[in-house]
């Protein structure tokens, strides 16, 4: 893993990506999880368990055996509204073990939540996420292109997050070098 992609306390991450960076935060996951133990916030259903054992057995250099006692380091809560991410990040008490936050903003493009209401639940979502990560390092992902479903688009949420980041990383997805032939 890229050294600069590993969270640190103090420095909120924030990682933009097509799929919320689904195989890069997977892992970063594992990575973590081979450590110590890890907080996991899924705000858009994107954890997959079969998929973060074959990680860990990577970072573990393809030992499978210590493989479920490593993933019981990872602590998974999942958030289907923004109400519910909401109340999660205001209930995680601080502690010196990472948080990581998939896909944090998938449950604030909910249309039936006024545009208001959802940028000011994630206004309180920023304050825990920095309130966390006084004591442990705290990284989030999001989906560049999520927002572009919905007819108000809600490009302020995605601005919010990468304001209140001290690190952004942006992956582009690999486009083909020229268009392809027809004819």
């Amino acid at each position: 893993m890229n050294a600069q992609l590993h969270p640190l306390p103090g420095q909120l991450l924030l990682v933009i990506a097509p799929q919320a960076g689904g195989a890069l935060m997977l892992d970063l996951i594992a990575r973590l999880a081979c450590r110590g133990p890890l907080r996991l916030l899924d705000g858009g259903n994107r954890f997959d368990v079969y998929r973060c054992n074959l990680a860990i057995a990577r970072a573990l250099g393809g030992q499978t055996a210590e493989v479920p006692a490593i993933l019981d380091n990872v602590r998974l809560a999942r958030a289907f509204t923004c109400y519910q991410m909401a109340a999660l990040l205001r209930q995680t008490p601080p502690a010196p073990r990472p948080v990581l936050v998939l896909d944090m903003l998938s449950t604030f493009y909910d249309e039936s939540v006024p545009a208001a209401e959802s940028r000011r639940l994630l206004g309180e979502c920023i304050r825990d996420l920095q309130r966390l990560n006084r004591l442990a390092p705290v990284a989030i992902s999001a989906c560049p292109k999520a927002a572009a479903a919905l007819p108000d688009l809600r490009p302020e949420l995605l601005d919010d997050l990468r304001a209140a980041a001290t690190r952004v990383w942006i992956l582009e997805p690999h486009l083909p070098a020229s268009p392809p032939q027809l004819f």
